[in-house]
């Protein structure tokens, strides 16, 4: 499968404007990251505290359509189809355009084309005939943005993912990737050496959209041990995979689809 050709600079400028009205680049991308993602959990208080730092004049004072909250809705949309287009990390172009790479934490995504020979390497297949029976479980320790996630789920879309990073804005990013390209899986914030889990979301794949939530305390805990039962079993697998089955069932829980929302959900009105 070839890499997707990826062309973030409509996004970019959308949110550059925003950045011109004295918001920082981090604020900004941030920002819009955690409004796509709570408006698609359906979680209106911290959505309306985030719209409620771009009610100044500065955002306000402009034509309906180019206030900044109508500006996080446009790049929303012009996400949702680049994404359509591509089921590529728009999301992760974004990122490393707006300048938000940083040698100190190491955030430079590996290529599309280097996740795609990973994820031939790993054997996550994208063959219809291939011997599916029992569910794989494709895990990425160091998703940043789910790029190499989403190059998986494109070729066995079936499968359940796993992706963590220590970085709240990557974790945020992967969970919404995962979304958008209908996946089971499960993201989390933490520090995967020290097995740390702080923060985890789970996407659920549907014949209507990926939906996503985050998910509770008691739940991590579940999915914790989930997690780190599955990799004691393949330690004492000879075969070296990044593509992992175990005996142990996920512990998927029962989630409400909350479907793609509409883009006027960003108007906070």
């Amino acid at each position: 499968m070839a890499s997707p050709q990826i062309d973030a600079g409509e996004i970019v400028e959308t949110l550059g404007t925003i950045r011109q009205r004295g918001h920082s680049a981090h604020t900004t991308f941030r920002d819009w990251v955690n409004l796509m993602l709570y408006a698609l959990q359906r979680r209106d208080d911290p959505y309306l505290e985030i719209v409620d730092d771009y009610r100044e004049g500065r955002d306000m004072d402009h034509p309906e359509g180019e206030r900044s909250v109508d500006l996080f809705s446009k790049a929303f949309g012009q996400l949702q189809e680049q994404m359509a287009e591509t089921d590529a990390d728009i999301l992760g172009a974004v990122y490393e355009e707006c300048g938000m790479s940083s040698d100190a934490f190491g955030q430079h995504f590996t290529p599309h084309s280097v996740c795609e020979m990973m994820a031939e390497v790993a054997g996550v297949v994208d063959d219809p005939d291939a011997d599916t029976e029992q569910k794989q479980t494709v895990a990425d320790p160091a998703c940043g943005s789910g790029r190499t996630l989403l190059v998986a789920g494109r070729k066995q879309p079936d499968a359940l993912f796993v992706g963590q990073d220590k970085d709240p804005l990557c974790a945020r990013m992967a969970a919404l990737n995962c979304c958008f390209l209908n996946l089971d899986s499960y993201v989390i914030q933490g520090d995967s050496i020290t097995v740390n889990f702080q923060r985890a979301w789970e996407t659920t794949r549907s014949p209507m959209g990926g939906s996503v939530r985050e998910l509770e305390e008691e739940e991590i805990s579940d999915l914790h041990e989930w997690v780190t039962d599955a990799f004691k079993n393949t330690e004492q697998d000879t075969q070296e995979s990044e593509s992992i089955e175990s005996d142990s069932t996920p512990p998927m829980t029962e989630s409400v689809s909350a479907g793609q929302v509409g883009l006027g959900a960003f108007t906070g009105e």
